[in-house]
């Protein structure tokens, strides 16, 4: 993985060359993602679903983070991001279902390597049919979620504290139900200007 060919950019989105995984994050070049976010409409209100990264990771695990997520290869384009939704989560969604917010950059600061990212954003909202959700027991450990107002003023600094709830799988693959208490620091350290971004998106959406 280490060694998968990423496309490298300027600060402009300007594409200037390739580099290795482990040098784009050693080097903190600034390179391209797929973030995917489901949201689900029930009985009035909408929630929004983030993933709990598994404790083998080697970078934030057991930490909240996006969806589905993935590195775009130097080779692919962002309906190729398609497979993280169906790697991490097992599930198939067409692409044309999904709604496009445009490309959100987020730079994560921390030692060993610096993560500069146009992260290609996609929304999906779940109406309410059944999901029959599969996670990739390597990447993912668990699903959750919380109400998209909560999600919104904890991650804007509104609040210290919300309520989540979902499932994690045990060893034996057996999901478990959950419900916990989380602050800021139980998620991925994205940029605040990428939530900011990324909640007025939604609440676009939302509006139509």
């Amino acid at each position: 993985m280490e060694h998968e060919k990423l496309s490298i950019m300027n600060d402009q989105h300007e594409t200037i060359g390739v580099a290795t995984r482990s040098d784009v994050h050693a080097q903190g070049l600034w390179h391209e993602t797929f973030h995917f976010w489901l949201l689900k409409r029930e009985h009035g209100t909408v929630y929004l679903y983030f993933q709990l990264r598994s404790p083998a990771k080697k970078d934030f695990p057991s930490l909240f983070d996006i969806t589905a997520a993935g590195h775009l290869l130097a080779v692919e384009q962002p309906s190729d991001g398609l497979r993280e939704i169906e790697e991490e989560l097992g599930l198939s969604i067409p692409f044309k279902d999904l709604t496009y917010t445009g490309i959100i950059q987020d730079e994560i600061h921390l030692p060993p390597f610096i993560d500069r990212e146009f992260c290609h954003v996609y929304l999906y909202v779940n109406q309410g049919e059944p999901m029959n959700v599969q996670l990739q027991k390597e990447e993912v450990a668990g699903l959750y979620r919380t109400r998209f107002i909560d999600a919104q003023q904890l991650l804007t600094g509104l609040c210290e504290r919300i309520q989540v709830e979902g499932f994690e799988m045990n060893a034996a693959g057996e999901q478990r139900e959950e419900s916990r208490e989380v602050d800021v620091h139980d998620f991925v350290p994205h940029e605040p200007a990428y939530y900011q971004h990324l909640f007025h998106a939604i609440n676009q959406f939302l509006k139509q």
